[in-house]
């Protein structure tokens, strides 16, 4: 399999760290269903919104939120034994575990396969992979399950659509510092669905997971958020973030701050 992943990479025209990484992710997600993990859990992110949905930019982590059966699985257990899995595929790595009662986290650090492709001279450099659990995440959510054959096929078990949505906008409202993908993401739905609207009673309590005096946003007032959050970051500090996860930085002559702004005009919905 670690030589399956290098010829991915190395495919011409491909961006070879992200095809890697990419393909990675799609292994380990395939390793956590042979594993029963993500039979327990709830795939959400922008990862899963690359891989459900074909968001045209690349992604690094693996999110997860719990389902009700997760509370009596060993998370350390689990990624023990898909690290046996990849030990028999040929892959050298380092698994680092942190888990505390809201956030349970898995780093896998992949060894000599950014030497091998030359992204780096020293062959001790690693490429990480990090899946993260939200083991205490807002309710309100819906789910649905899709399988999806990116470069193995895979069932995930997932957010519906208006719930990814709202997991996305509460990045983009209660994230301490501006984080270029999520606005891009939002961008994205916004071009992509002009219909759509975020499951509210989970964005709701997702806020107010962190901010207790959330006045509380709803359909008349959703959109308006959004823009004065967006007015008031710098768009440099998005661009140079997205611009690595990008398919083509093509993408920028239309993604633009006053682009982004005149979706979120109410009167354009």
């Amino acid at each position: 399999m670690k030589e399956i992943a290098l010829q991915k990479a190395r495919q011409p025209g491909h961006h070879k760290l992200n095809t890697l990484r990419e393909y990675l992710q799609n292994y380990i997600l395939f390793l956590m269903q042979k594993v029963g993990m993500s039979a327990c859990l709830y795939f959400v992110g922008g990862t899963a919104l690359r891989f459900l949905y074909q968001l045209r930019r690349y992604s690094e982590d693996l999110d997860f939120s719990k389902g009700e059966d997760w509370a009596s699985r060993d998370f350390s257990i689990y990624m023990k034994k898909i690290a046996r899995q990849l030990e028999k595929s040929g892959y050298n790595f380092s698994l680092k575990l942190k888990e505390d009662q809201t956030i349970q986290k898995a780093s896998i650090g992949f060894s000599d396969l950014l030497y091998e492709l030359e992204l780096t001279h020293r062959s001790e450099q690693k490429l990480s992979i990090h899946i993260e659990v939200d083991a205490n995440p807002p309710g309100g959510w819906s789910s649905e399950k899709t399988i999806v054959n990116l470069h193995l096929p895979v069932l995930l078990q997932h957010y519906d659509l208006p719930s990814l949505f709202a997991g996305k906008l509460d990045a983009v409202l209660s994230r301490q510092y501006t984080k270029g993908r999520d606005i891009y993401d939002l961008f994205w739905y916004l071009t992509k669905w002009k219909h759509l609207k975020p499951n509210f009673v989970q964005l709701n309590n997702a806020v107010r997971q962190k901010q207790k005096d959330f006045p509380g946003i709803h359909e008349d007032n959703w959109l308006k958020m959004l823009a004065d959050r967006v007015q008031s970051i710098k768009w440099t500090q998005v661009e140079k973030d997205i611009l690595p996860f990008l398919e083509s930085r093509d993408d920028l002559f239309t993604f633009t701050k006053d682009n982004l702004l005149l979706l979120l005009q109410k009167d354009s919905r």
